[in-house]
């Protein structure tokens, strides 16, 4: 089986803090990603497939915008558990191990296939693509919600020796793509589909919202830094700047994350 963004390749403390930022990536794309479901459909179709659920954070507000059945599919075994979990309470969801790359299901299945967060990391995502048009019904839906484009990533006031750690390095050393988002378009159309793209993320956030979101994610940029080789001195440096910059409120933040909607002919 390929990995994808589903095999975490973490250790066992790295995944429980890997499942904690899904947590705060779903609150915080939620207001991007619920229009999205609902102009594919969401409400009215019979039978959705969420490909790379992951821990099922994203999968539970699917769940609760249809009455119909959804079907979870994710590589990582331990993925699934903690999917499982989470989505013990809803009756109108299955789980299952499956590759993205070559999904476990026959031709003209779903009513609506979705991804979220999936093709930055896949191996080929184009495959995926193919696999997710492939399994969808001639006149549905195949949508992906998020797909972030690292390089048109804005920040100001800018850090010279952080900035480009976070504007894409760290996700290519890690094996994604950073500018997956901007290669939408091309993916869906190659796969079949009539193909609409667009950027979710239109608002930007206040200077209160982006410190309320470090504080709470702030283990996780701090790790990033110290991976990239960054001394603590350094590390401190750059977060008393962060920090000084909103509480000036003198900062911003843009980062573009697209979506693209497929319907198959």
């Amino acid at each position: 089986m390929r990995e994808n963004i589903a095999s975490h390749r973490r250790s066992k403390e790295e995944f429980q803090d890997f499942i904690k930022k899904l947590e705060l990536q779903a609150l915080e794309t939620a207001e991007e990603r619920l229009p999205l479901y609902l102009e594919v459909g969401l409400k009215d179709a019979d039978i959705v497939l969420d490909v790379g659920c992951g821990s099922g954070v994203v999968t539970r507000d699917i769940a609760r915008l249809t009455k119909g059945c959804v079907i979870g599919v994710d590589g990582s075994i331990d993925m699934i558990k903690v999917a499982d979990e989470i989505l013990r309470d809803y009756d109108n969801v299955e789980l299952c191990v499956g590759d993205a790359h070559l999904l476990p299901f026959n031709d003209n299945t779903f009513d609506i296939v979705t991804c979220n967060l999936l093709l930055m990391w896949a191996d080929d995502p184009q495959m995926v693509v193919n696999e997710m048009a492939r399994v969808t019904r001639p006149g549905g839906k195949v949508l992906a919600s998020l797909e972030p484009d690292y390089g048109g990533k804005i920040h100001w006031p800018e850090n010279p020796r952080a900035d480009p750690i976070f504007a894409g390095e760290a996700i290519r050393k890690k094996g994604g793509d950073p500018h997956i988002g901007r290669k939408l378009r091309a993916l869906f159309t190659l796969a079949g589909l009539k193909t609409t793209v667009g950027i979710g993320n239109c608002r930007i956030w206040s200077c209160e919202e982006d410190k309320r979101y470090y504080l709470h994610a702030r283990d996780f940029y701090i790790k990033v830094l110290r991976d990239a080789g960054l001394s603590e001195e350094e590390i401190d440096e750059w977060e008393y700047e962060y920090l000084k910059s909103l509480d000036d409120r003198i900062q911003l933040n843009f980062f573009p994350q697209f979506y693209a909607i497929g319907t198959k002919t």
